[in-house]
């Protein structure tokens, strides 16, 4: 392996780190509230219907997520009267999720107004830079899963 290939391998994960860094920006969550909850009711915002319920297998799909993480954060939001669970009156497996007034509030406050902030600045950033950029760091996590899980 010679000097440049591992100083390149070295700046992938000094960018990893800054990342890292960056997401630790993000503004801190009342004490019982994992980053987690805050993905889960993006996912709700974005895919809700008109009634403002999401399905508890569209959240799933929309967040990658295996069902039994799923519906056991979904539950740890119902423990936490942020959201509130019904079920299809056709078919009692549909399980439908919709945020409470104070999920709500912290949609807006921990999701909405961050990304109406970060939106400025990253339009000047450009959207083929922010386009590179994900795709980069999704070709980059493959890598890194096809290296460690052949480890395994």
């Amino acid at each position: 392996m010679n000097n440049i290939t591992e100083d390149l391998v070295d700046n992938v994960f000094d960018a990893l780190e800054t990342a890292k860094k960056a997401h630790s920006l993000l503004p801190p969550l009342p004490p019982d509230l994992k980053p987690v909850y805050m993905r889960i009711l993006h996912a709700i915002y974005r895919i809700r219907d008109t009634t403002g319920n999401a399905c508890v297998t569209d959240i799933n799909t929309a967040l990658n997520f295996s069902l039994p993480n799923t519906t056991k954060f979904v539950n740890e939001l119902f423990q936490l009267k942020i959201v509130e669970k019904s079920t299809l009156s056709t078919d009692k497996r549909v399980v439908l999720v919709h945020a409470t007034e104070i999920g709500e509030e912290y949609i807006h406050k921990y999701i909405l107004t961050y990304q109406t902030r970060l939106l400025d600045e990253f339009m000047r950033i450009g959207k083929s830079d922010c386009t590179t950029m994900i795709e980069t760091i999704t070709k980059v996590y493959q890598a890194m899963g096809k290296i460690y899980s052949a480890e395994d």
